[in-house]
């Protein structure tokens, strides 16, 4: 038995170019739906929080296409994240209100999201439709493939916040406060649920609202003029041409990064790229145009960020929920970080691998930056389980295209 997993589409988001709904990109990941008993689907296939639903969902339409043509008499095994959670969040409702309307108490017999009820019926029923053939199941939190413990990773948020400015630690608290009742950690299924959609459906509500991604990106560019953002994304694109000048003309310290670092002219034409872009996508005669990165609010790991916070962090949940007494092998997703069998501080015998993305979401503040993200979080990468070999092996299906190893890049990969 063969699984493929994927994640992190983010399907109909503003934050980033959502890969596969362009044919070249579906024509690198076919090959790999060839020879799979499933596929596992670990997260935010739509983006719910920075996107509408509609668009979210018509932008699927290449990669659904793509599986109904491949998985015929196969399975799709379909886990939410952070940016589609909304569909656990509906299916607890869902579940709630049968129960009233049969006059049986919730308070007797209601089961937390997240337990072994079945998934959201609307849901099944729209894959269903889309993928005739196809036998769909729905899981949450986790799935279990050939003892190998399959989970979006969204849990690690809390933790790693933690582990961030101030202010972050500060907001923690207080969120952690409304959720939870009270100032400490979260450490059962119900704490971390509590916490995540506090967070998701505030944005859920405001993404759909009429305006709703509009009114977002207005009120991020707001704060990117009001100088909170403080990056070279923040920038009007000829002050990012002039910090790309710059740290060409001082060589840029080399050993904030490993490695080479991309050329000042390839750092400029991204920037340029990207400014371009959003013209194209939103124009807006008066407003002052630059790249932006990720809304603040969206992840709180960086893809730019080194991978061992995230997987500090990630760790901590394994060990409050009793993960690691499930499985010794487990894939994750959530932080657009590919990993392949890396290890924790905190457990030496469990192994973790990384699905990445499909989103290309370059961090344009600096060129240690935009390294640190090709480096450490370049899209277009899979994880296959086989239970014939003795551990998930990482594929990496875009790697000719990442500057780092001479390819040219996004902007016109055809």
């Amino acid at each position: 038995m063969r699984a493929l997993v994927i994640s992190d589409t983010h399907f109909g988001a503003w934050t980033g170019r959502d890969l596969l709904r362009e044919e070249f990109f579906l024509e690198r990941l076919a090959p790999r739906l060839e020879g799979i008993d499933e596929l596992i689907f670990l997260g935010d296939l739509f983006d719910f929080l920075f996107g509408s639903v509609g668009e979210a969902v018509d932008a699927s339409d290449g990669l659904l296409g793509l599986i109904a043509e491949n998985l015929t008499g196969k399975r799709l095994v379909f886990l939410a994240g952070n940016h589609d959670h909304h569909l656990v969040h509906r299916d607890a409702e869902n579940r709630l209100e049968a129960q009233l309307a049969a006059g049986r108490s919730p308070l007797i017999t209601g089961e937390p999201a997240g337990s072994a009820a079945p998934g959201p019926g609307y849901f099944r029923s729209f894959l269903a439709r889309r993928l005739p053939g196809v036998e769909i199941e729905i899981a949450y939190p986790t799935y279990d493939f050939a003892g190998v413990l399959c989970t979006h990773g969204h849990y690690l948020d809390p933790h790693a916040r933690l582990a961030g400015s101030r202010g972050d630690r500060l907001l923690t608290r207080v969120l952690w406060g409304i959720a939870t009742g009270g100032p400490e950690q979260p450490k059962t299924l119900e704490d971390y649920e509590s916490t995540i959609t506090l967070l998701t459906e505030w944005l859920y509500i405001a993404a759909q609202m009429p305006h709703g991604t509009h009114a977002q990106q207005n009120v991020f560019r707001a704060v990117q003029r009001a100088g909170r953002v403080a990056s070279a994304a923040a920038l009007p694109l000829r002050g990012a041409k002039r910090l790309a000048a710059g740290l060409r003309d001082r060589g840029v310290g080399a050993g904030e990064v490993d490695g080479d670092l991309p050329s000042a002219e390839h750092f400029d034409s991204v920037v340029r790229a990207e400014a371009a872009r959003q013209r194209r996508e939103q124009p807006a005669p008066d407003a002052v145009w630059a790249p932006r990165p990720a809304y603040p609010a969206a992840s709180v790991i960086s893809p730019s960020d080194p991978s061992e916070h995230a997987l500090e962090a990630f760790a901590q949940v394994v060990g409050n929920l009793g993960w690691d007494r499930e499985a010794d092998k487990i894939v994750f997703a959530h932080t657009h970080q590919p990993l392949a069998c890396v290890q924790s501080s905190k457990d030496s015998r469990t192994r973790y691998w990384n699905t990445g993305s499909w989103i290309y979401e370059p961090d344009l503040g600096s060129r240690q930056a935009y390294a640190r993200y090709l480096r450490h979080a370049w899209p277009g990468t899979a994880i296959v389980i086989d239970d014939e070999e003795p551990e998930p092996r990482l594929v990496e299906l875009l790697a000719d295209l990442n500057p780092l190893a001479g390819g040219k890049g996004m902007a016109n990969p055809g």
